[in-house]
Parts: structure tokens; C-alpha cells; sequence
């Protein structure tokens, strides 16, 4: 008997772990991403000898924006992050702090509190990423841009 309730319970949280990835992967998007499929290349081209070579444009290669300096990246992060926030990054956070919950109270039995607690704030961080990036797209790249700013 004692055998099939530790089974149980490492069923349920399994189950659980599972439900959760299951809702964290959902908030994906299947749209091509902008630029997609320009190589930044025009149709014209130069021959010299035998070699063909293209002659480069600026139109689709998406590394021909100017550097922007850091500040003026982090105003457009923080823009689009509260953006993002209101549109639907709140209610995700609060999804993702209620099933993190409930998996680290489950998952981390012996640990009772300490498992809530953490299994909270892992879900409260998935959730919020997740639904900021699913409520404005601009929110990723404005983040990929902060990166690569100029000091």
C-alpha cells in the first residue's frame, strides 16, 4: 500500500511538471519572423572572370540599423516591457505563480514551504517572459538590441 501511494504522488507531480511545460510552450508563435527569407542581396549581379557575385543591398539584412547607444536601448526595452506587461504579462505571471506553486509544493514534499516558495518565483519569472513576449512582439528584439548597444 505504502509503495503505491509514493507512486501516486510521484505521478501527480510528473503530471503537473508536464501540464505546466504544456502551458509555457502554448504561448508560442508560429509567424515568420520579419525579414525572414531576404538575404539581403538584389537580383542584380556583377560577373568578373568566372566567378558570379551578387551585389550587396541594404533592404533585408536586418544588421543594417544603426548602433543605438545604450541608454536610448534600455528606454525602448522598458517601453515595449510595459507594453507587454499590460497587454497580458500580468495574467501570465499570476498562471505561471499559481502552477509553480503547486508543482514545488508537490515535487519538493520533504521541503514543504521552501518548495512552495520556490516553485513560485520559477513560475512567476516563466510566466512573465512568457506572457510579455506573447503580448508584444517588439519586446524580444528591443531586448536583442539592449544587448548589443553601444556602451
Amino acid at each position: 500500500m505504502e509503495s503505491s501511494m509514493k507512486l501516486l504522488r510521484a505521478s501527480a507531480a510528473s503530471v503537473l511538471l508536464v501540464v505546466s511545460l504544456g502551458i509555457a510552450a502554448g504561448t508560442a508563435q508560429a509567424a515568420p519572423t520579419p525579414g525572414a527569407g531576404q538575404v539581403g542581396y538584389s537580383t542584380d549581379s556583377a560577373v568578373t572572370g568566372t566567378e558570379l557575385t551578387p551585389a550587396p543591398t541594404s533592404t533585408g539584412n536586418p544588421l543594417d540599423h544603426p548602433v543605438v547607444d545604450k541608454q536610448t536601448a534600455q528606454d525602448n526595452l522598458m517601453r515595449e516591457i510595459e507594453i507587454g506587461w499590460a497587454n497580458g504579462g500580468a495574467t501570465s505571471a499570476l498562471i505561471g505563480t499559481v502552477i509553480g506553486f503547486a508543482v514545488g509544493c508537490i515535487s519538493i514534499f520533504p521541503a514543504f514551504i521552501v518548495g512552495c516558495a520556490v516553485g513560485a518565483g520559477v513560475g512567476a519569472a516563466i510566466g512573465a517572459v512568457n506572457g510579455i513576449t506573447a503580448a508584444n512582439p517588439n519586446a524580444e528584439p528591443a531586448f536583442y538590441e539592449w544587448l548589443n548597444a553601444a556602451p
